[in-house]
């Protein structure tokens, strides 16, 4: 390991110096794109888990942490003295002031407001739903098959993962909007995969929608066994005062955009994982055809290695690769010998994406092994070195939705279809906000 571009220093802010992490001499500006990524793992092989980043146009220095006692201090264990941190200015345009950008007592508020929605006996009723959109997708995929026509990957479980977070959230008002303009207005989230300002502004512009179909619920006293229904009637156990309008109709485009775009890029790469390995795919093709019916919500037990197929490939591919917070005030973060720095309003950045595939946590980290997800293998392991939802108070409140949504994909359809990858152009990742493919994934199904 080399420390040759910086310094080792000491900064003492009590009776025990603490050091300032090692880093590059050139000034940088760490982001979500492929520049940093490409930085981030050379720094890693250069200064080891935490690197000191001097800034470039920004005001403070960054530190990147890659040890999994520091993740679970930023996140966990010291969590109230980090804030949201750089690159959510980008975020808040597409969607607000909701739970994912949001800070303080009324991130507090909300998320305390919005958890109900997504409680275990919420997320069952949603099933038979889920179920619903994966048989219309069966059946669509059993006409590919028998007429040898590829099948895009990417776009359609972008498409399918949209389908299904529209109807938890609207239930047969989408249908009713999709009557109405003669199209699904939120398809642009398909089809235009650039997350940039003018993307912002035309989907913000959607939020018309949103309040045109609480208005009409208002109006018909009609109250939906969907997520939308529940967050109109939510209540603050403080004030006992509901969400105001904005804040509800933030928080509706965050559960649009956050809970489609981590199903879909998940199963994209899954499905490209199992085309190309055929041990696990003759694994997971014995777990589902072990069921009598097509799996339901009671069935998720029963499929463990779909499970742990899903996991894997959320290691693999964390759909956050990057997180970043800023430190309110100046910390230490525990070391063997030394603790290290980290200054009043700092940028931290945690990437998962490096930690995932640490050899020093992970046996063969580059392959795909579903089964070091088993429950034998994950006790033994150090639970902070796997964070595709982040830890601690600001985990995805949509995990458990979105791993259910995941899971009965794959039982359902792979008990009848199973793909081979069609080569084309190369499968690499584009690392933007989202760890997407850079390219789509074309696959080619055949009937089982």
């Amino acid at each position: 390991m080399s420390h040759t571009d910086s310094t080792v220093t000491e900064a003492s802010s009590s009776d025990v110096a603490a050091r300032q992490a090692p880093g590059p001499q050139e000034p940088f500006d760490v982001n979500v794109d492929d520049a940093s990524f490409e930085k981030l793992a050379l720094w890693k092989e250069q200064y080891g888990d935490t690197i000191t980043v001097k800034p470039l146009e920004r005001q403070s220095p960054a530190l990147v942490l890659n040890n999994p006692d520091h993740v679970r201090h930023v996140l966990i264990g010291n969590h109230r003295n980090y804030n949201k941190g750089v690159g959510f200015e980008r975020v808040k345009m597409l969607l607000g002031n909701g739970i994912i950008v949001s800070d303080g007592d009324f991130w507090r508020s909300q998320r305390r407001m919005i958890q109900p929605v997504f409680h275990r006996r919420i997320i069952e009723a949603q099933a038979a739903m889920m179920q619903g959109c994966n048989e219309v997708r069966l059946r669509q995929w059993q006409e590919k098959a028998v007429s040898g026509t590829v099948v895009d990957i990417t776009t359609e479980m972008s498409d399918l993962a949209l389908e299904v977070i529209l109807r938890a959230l609207f239930s047969q008002d989408l249908d009713e909007l999709i009557a109405q303009e003669g199209v699904n207005p939120f398809a642009m989230l398909v089809e235009d995969v650039t997350r940039d300002l003018k993307l912002a502004m035309r989907f913000r512009a959607l939020t018309r929608h949103v309040a045109a179909i609480m208005a009409r619920r208002r109006e018909q006293n009609r109250i939906e066994h969907d997520f939308l229904s529940l967050m109109m009637e939510t209540r603050d156990k403080d004030s006992g005062q509901p969400m105001s309008d904005k804040a509800l109709i933030d928080e509706v485009m965050t559960i649009i955009v956050a809970g489609h775009e981590t199903t879909a890029g998940t199963l994209n790469w899954a499905w490209y994982l199992l085309s190309q390995d055929a041990r696990a795919e003759s694994l997971l093709h014995e777990e589902v055809d072990a069921l009598d019916h097509a799996p339901g919500f009671a069935d998720l037990p029963a499929l463990r290695y779909t499970r742990q197929i899903i996991d894997e490939t959320l290691r693999l591919y964390p759909p956050v690769w990057l997180f970043s917070r800023k430190a309110i005030n100046e910390d230490r973060l525990p070391g063997e010998e030394q603790d290290t720095l980290v200054p009043a309003g700092a940028d931290v950045f945690l990437c998962p994406y490096l930690l995932h595939r640490d050899a020093r946590y992970w046996d063969a980290p580059e392959q795909f092994l579903p089964e070091r997800f088993s429950e034998e293998a994950s006790r033994q392991r150090n639970r902070h070195v796997y964070y595709p939802f982040s830890l601690g108070s600001r985990r995805c409140i949509g995990e458990f939705f979105s791993i259910v949504d995941m899971q009965l994909h794959l039982g359902l359809l792979a008990r009848h279809i199973r793909f081979t990858h069609v080569a084309g152009k190369p499968v690499t990742v584009e690392p933007h906000i989202n760890l997407r493919s850079l390219h789509s994934i074309m696959l080619m199904p055949e009937l089982r």
